[in-house]
């Protein structure tokens, strides 16, 4: 019986404060080795009503040190997202360039922006009249990419797309319904991205199309939000799709 007493973990016993001061003064050195316990410490100074000004520095010092740490880690966190959004654009181009048809450009492109990225629907509208051009579009998705650039559906995005850059926030319900069809209605917050053909210039675009991303969530697309990322896919997706189109425009 007694064995299996012995055998149960004990709780460890509470130091009280003789003991305490009988060990730091045994160990005048403790602080030394131990800074980051003296910083948290707060120990006041002994003067009736009035605070000293050594005291005073010790506390704003601290608080400084605490908004430096916090500071500090955000940055760290930020590196280490930028570090995975990277690495995930990286995988995204190299699955566009081993891509060997228009259908298969927009497998990957969807397959990457959902299943990496988080979004909750992906369309992508080029400014290609098939009727006109003589293209045979090879599968039912096909026919909802290619639309005509006179289409008046576009009247909506024309300009966004006079903007020339990424443009993110909340759509009309026709511009929902145009870009997401059936599941416009739980679309909440959208990134447009624009599309460039092959004479792009920073006064003029003859636009390829443009790429409509969806998200469940009201706050993940919204008008403030970095546009760097965006405007990188919009330039490898471009070059991905020109090849196949751009001799029909």
């Amino acid at each position: 019986m007694s064995s299996k007493q012995n055998s149960q973990p004990q709780e460890p016993a509470m130091l009280d404060a003789e003991t305490i001061a009988e060990y730091l003064h045994q160990n005048p050195e403790f602080f030394e080795q131990n800074p980051d316990i003296l910083a948290e410490l707060n120990i006041s100074h002994q003067l009736s009503g009035a605070v000293s000004l050594i005291e005073r520095q010790i506390t704003t010092l601290r608080e400084q040190n605490r908004k430096l740490k916090t500071q500090l880690e955000n940055l760290i966190q930020i590196a280490r997202d930028n570090d995975k959004l990277n690495e995930r654009m990286h995988t995204l181009t190299l699955a566009l360039m081993d891509a060997g048809s228009l259908n298969e450009v927009y497998i990957a492109l969807d397959d990457s922006l959902r299943g990496d990225f988080g979004a909750d629907a992906v369309t992508v509208k080029l400014f290609v009249d098939t009727d006109k051009t003589g293209i045979e579009p090879d599968n039912d998705l096909m026919q909802t990419i290619f639309v005509p650039m006179d289409d008046p559906r576009l009247d909506g995005f024309r300009q966004i797309l006079g903007k020339e850059k990424p443009v993110c926030g909340t759509l009309k319900p026709e511009q929902l319904s145009y870009m997401f069809g059936d599941v416009a209605e739980q679309i909440k917050s959208t990134a447009l991205v624009p599309l460039g053909g092959d004479q792009c210039s920073p006064s003029a675009c003859n636009y390829l199309g443009i790429l409509a991303i969806g998200s469940h969530d009201e706050h993940r697309f919204h008008t403030n939000i970095g546009t760097l990322f965006l405007s990188n896919l919009g330039e490898v997706l471009s070059r991905a799709i020109r090849p196949y189109v751009s001799d029909q425009q």
